[in-house]
Parts: C-alpha cells; sequence; structure tokens
C-alpha cells in the first residue's frame, strides 16, 4: 500500500518487474500490455481493471524507461503543449505550464529544436517536461536520470523533490544510480523476481542490504560497509560527518597518490582533427574538435547532454560525415561503404538497444552477429553460448529480446558487440542504461579482459560511477568541443559534478581517489577500534 505524498523508492536487480509494476499503476496493465493479471490494483478508489489508461492519466503520470516511445509530436515546445491541449486547458494555462516546465528542467534554449536531433539526455527531459506539466497526483519515473549529465540529474531530481515536498504529490520512482536519489525517499522497495523482499525506509534497507550483497545502496554505504564500518552513511555529506565525529581525518591532507599523467599510447586506432558536424537543421553539433584514440586504450567522453559525443562516435563510424575537418579510423577515412569489411575489427553498442533488433530470440541475435562477421556452424553457436554464460544472459537464450527489460536489452547489445574474435575498437554509448550495479560490474570486468586481450574502448556515458571504475583516460566535452582529456584520476579528481562519491568524500585525504576499492583501503586504515 502506498499512502497520499509518499516518496517510494524502487530498486533491485536488472529485470526484477519493477517496470512491470508501475505500468500496473495508470492501467498499461491490463489494458495494453499483454499478459495474464491477478489481483487488483487500486488507486484513488477507482479499480485499474475498470477504468481505461486516458482516464487515470491527469491522475498518474508516467515517464517510460524508454523515454523515446512517448514522443508524439516534432519540437519541445509542441510536445510539452500536446498533452495539456488534449487535456482540454485553457489557452492561458498551457502557455504557463509550457513556460514553466522549459525553464525549471533547462530546455527554453531548445523549445523550437526539432525532437529527432535531440541527444537522448534531451529528449528524456522533454518527456519528464510533458508528463509534469499535466500536473499529476501520482508522478511515476521509471529510471529518469539514466540518460542524462550528472548536473541534469541533479536539477532534475531537486524538482522532483520540490514538487513532492510543495504540493503532496505522490512520487514512485525505479532508479538504478541510488547515490543520486536514496536519501529523498520516504520508502525504498526492494524487489527480486517479482517480489517485493523488503520494504522500509532507506537506512533500514541500507542495513539489509548490506547484509546480503551490498549491491542495492549507494556507492557511499558500500565503501563504509565493505570497510567494516558499524554505521552507514546514506550520503557523502553524512559520510564526512561521521569521519570528523571520529576524528579520522585530522592533520594534513596526504597526498601521496601519484598524480602524474599517464603516458599517451603512440600507435593510433582514430583521431579527429578541426572536426565540425552541422544537423540539417543548423545545429552545430561539433566544432573545430580535436581528439586522439590510441590503441589499448579506455576512454571515457563525458560532458552535459547536447555536448556531441553521440555525434562524435557516429563521425568516428563513419555513419555521419563531417561538415568540416577530418576523421580516420585505422589510418583511413570513415566512410558506410567500408563498413562492411571493419566489421570483424568494429564492435558499436547503440544508445537505444531496442534499434539494433532483428531477430526472433537473443541467441539468435548473436548468431546472426557472428554470421556478420564472416563465422558461422559450431563454433559459432558455441561461442555465442559462452558469451550468454559469461554474461548472465543464458537464462534468457531463447526470449524475443523486445520481451527484455531495458536493463536487459542493454546486456544483449554489450554481448553481441564484444563476441568473439575480440573487436580491436570497441564503440559504446551509454551502455550502463538500465543496468544495476552487479550487471555494471559483470560488463565492466570483461570490457577489462578485452583491453588485456588488446581491444580499444571508446565510451560515451553519463555514469560516473562506471567511468571511474572502467577508464584509463577521461574527455570531457562541451558545446560541441573537447574541454579537457587526460588521465581518469586527474580529471575526475578535479571535479565537482563529474567525480564519483568516493572522490567527493576522500578527494581531500587522498589524491586521485576515484575507485571503490581504493576507498575501502583508506577506511579500513582509519576505521575506529
Amino acid at each position: 500500500m502506498i499512502d497520499e505524498g509518499e516518496f517510494i523508492l524502487l530498486t533491485g536487480p536488472t529485470g526484477c518487474g519493477k517496470t512491470t509494476l508501475m505500468r500496473l499503476f495508470n492501467g498499461l496493465i491490463p489494458h495494453f500490455h499483454g499478459g495474464k493479471m491477478k489481483g487488483r490494483v487500486v488507486v484513488g478508489e477507482r479499480d485499474t481493471r475498470k477504468v481505461k489508461p486516458r482516464e487515470l492519466a491527469l491522475e498518474v503520470g508516467m515517464v517510460f524507461q524508454d523515454a523515446e516511445d512517448q514522443l508524439v509530436s516534432t519540437t519541445v515546445e509542441k510536445e510539452v503543449a500536446f498533452g495539456l491541449e488534449n487535456s482540454g486547458l485553457p489557452r492561458s494555462t498551457i502557455s504557463k505550464r509550457v513556460e514553466e516546465m522549459l525553464a525549471g528542467l533547462g530546455l527554453s534554449r531548445l523549445r523550437r529544436s526539432f525532437i529527432p536531433e535531440l541527444s537522448g539526455g534531451e529528449t528524456q527531459k522533454v518527456v519528464l517536461a510533458s508528463v509534469m506539466a499535466l500536473h499529476p497526483k501520482i508522478l511515476v519515473l521509471d529510471e529518469p536520470t539514466s540518460q542524462l549529465d550528472p548536473l541534469s540529474a541533479e536539477d532534475l531530481l531537486t524538482v522532483v523533490r520540490r514538487i513532492h515536498e510543495e504540493t503532496g504529490t505522490t512520487v514512485v520512482m525505479s532508479e538504478h544510480r541510488l547515490e543520486r536519489c536514496y536519501h529523498y525517499a520516504t520508502r525504498v522497495l526492494y524487489m527480486e523476481e517479482g517480489r517485493i523482499l523488503f520494504d522500509g525506509r532507506p537506512e533500514e534497507v541500507a542495513r539489509w542490504c548490506g547484509e546480503r550483497d551490498k549491491a542495492f545502496i549507494p556507492p557511499v554505504s558500500r565503501v563504509f560497509l565493505k570497510a567494516g564500518w558499524e554505521e552507514i552513511p546514506l550520503t557523502v555529506n553524512q559520510a564526512r560527518i561521521l569521519l570528523q565525529r571520529h576524528a579520522c581525518m585530522n592533520g594534513d591532507p596526504r597526498k601521496d597518490r601519484d598524480g602524474s599523467s599517464l603516458p599517451q599510447p603512440q600507435e593510433e586506432v582514430a583521431r579527429a582533427k578541426g572536426l565540425w558536424y552541422v544537423y540539417p537543421s543548423g545545429t552545430e553539433a561539433l566544432k573545430s574538435l580535436d581528439m586522439f584514440l590510441g590503441k589499448g586504450e579506455h576512454k571515457t567522453l563525458m560532458g552535459e547532454n547536447g555536448a556531441g559525443k553521440s555525434t562524435l562516435l557516429r563521425c568516428v563510424l563513419g555513419l555521419l560525415q563531417p561538415s568540416r575537418g577530418k576523421v580516420s579510423l585505422f589510418g583511413e577515412a570513415p566512410r558506410p561503404e567500408r563498413l562492411p569489411q571493419l566489421a570483424p575489427r568494429l564492435g558499436y553498442c547503440p544508445q537505444n538497444p531496442a534499434s539494433y533488433f532483428t531477430r526472433s530470440s537473443v541467441r539468435e541475435e548473436l548468431i546472426h552477429t557472428m554470421q556478420l562477421r564472416g563465422q558461422g556452424g559450431r563454433g559459432a553457436v558455441e561461442a555465442v553460448d559462452e558469451q550468454l554464460r559469461r554474461l548472465g544472459l543464458d537464462g534468457m537464450a531463447d526470449r524475443h529480446p523486445r520481451d527484455l527489460s531495458t536493463g536487459e536489452r542493454e546486456k544483449v547489445v554489450v554481448a553481441a558487440t564484444t563476441l568473439p574474435p575480440i573487436p580491436d575498437l570497441v564503440i559504446m554509448d551509454e551502455p550502463t542504461r538500465g543496468l544495476d550495479y552487479e550487471s555494471k560490474q559483470l560488463i565492466m570486468d570483461y570490457l577489462r579482459d578485452c583491453k588485456e586481450g588488446g581491444s580499444t574502448l571508446l565510451v560515451a556515458t553519463h555514469d560516473v560511477e562506471f567511468a571511474s571504475g572502467l577508464s584509463d583516460r577521461v574527455a570531457i566535452m562541451g558545446d560541441g568541443g573537447m574541454i579537457t582529456d587526460g588521465p581518469a584520476a586527474e580529471v575526475m579528481s578535479d571535479s565537482l559534478f563529474f567525480s564519483p562519491q568516493v572522490n567527493r568524500l576522500l578527494g581531500d585525504y587522498r589524491q586521485g581517489v576515484i575507485r571503490e576499492e581504493e576507498a575501502v583501503a583508506i577506511l579500513r586504515e582509519v576505521r575506529p577500534r
């Protein structure tokens, strides 16, 4: 039961049923999605089995995990106004609410932008604005920050929290990046295999999860648990207060980690020089950008939504042709006609995994990828089965990819992208969308093995914790250009927003701390005895 005015956070492994549960609140189940349903769901005093979703739309506003599926208009302003117009609200009310949402979510500069040319994060913010403009009594958010840059995610959650606190709106949200929102919740529900296993206050659930596998709690909580502390903070501020109370960080900060720059590889895999890309609408996505990617590097691109990260990846692959400047891939200019010959050497994980699938089962999808690389027969089948097992997908090999959760689909694309023989270059656009902590760790371990095999990796992501655990180098983009490019420990240590929780906690004490294992070692040193 959810009481009016609560802030409920749903957490649990990828594919545990969070999205399915959320679809019950607005009647999408059973009226739209197939399957069998037992029991009932009551919103207010209305049984959702007897009320159509359109009748619940003003009461229950939902943002889908795949925000692209909710778009119906051509421009941002029209999209935000669409639901209000369908509700028959006065023009003055519509204009006021549209302006309010555009300003509140930082979309004013995009009001007349063509929606297909927006980045994934910008698209997600547009959908959020269109739902929140309806002022629903219940706001259902399915991973609302999965494609947002760190600052946009903080802004969004601040708006959601204000709406919750100042209007009494009930919020039900699922999220895997728990460092952003765990402390906002009044209750946390932990799910596994379609069941709610624990329901309690955030600190209660953190303690319960900590006694099990430590996966479904914020990173700052996890490192304290792993270091053997009795008290478990939920935020960086709580952790700082805890350390100060125990006088653990007194004295001069210790800057004893080697902060010297890593040598940049000399053998070139890809390069951009003076790169410009202008979309047909006139939007300048890339502006005189330079980038070097050396053999064996694991480089992560970060930056705000719309900075040009996805456009850069597509230019490197040859899917987009530069307006000006040069791009080289394996020593030649990338062109669409080269891609078939380069298929065995390239792996590409697109931002929207649903755009990848052409076959009716997960196993067939991976076998098809092997065939495109010129491999078939029993050897290909054995390689596919081993890949499925390694990435924890063997239990869904015969399922249709489109029946999987977003996180499960993302794992399937990663599995297909990195099938053996390991590609020389793997390019990934937001590869952790919808993934829980354990799935991300599994993928990180596998990508490290790929590096040992000589593979080069170029990733665009907003997942700061993933980037810090994986990257050799981090490049931050802004306004279509490259702002900085350097060793991960240097770039992510000198940042307020593009840094992991453990760095914000311990960066003043130990230079260059960006990985959880480093933080655990420090906290063990200073733990009260």
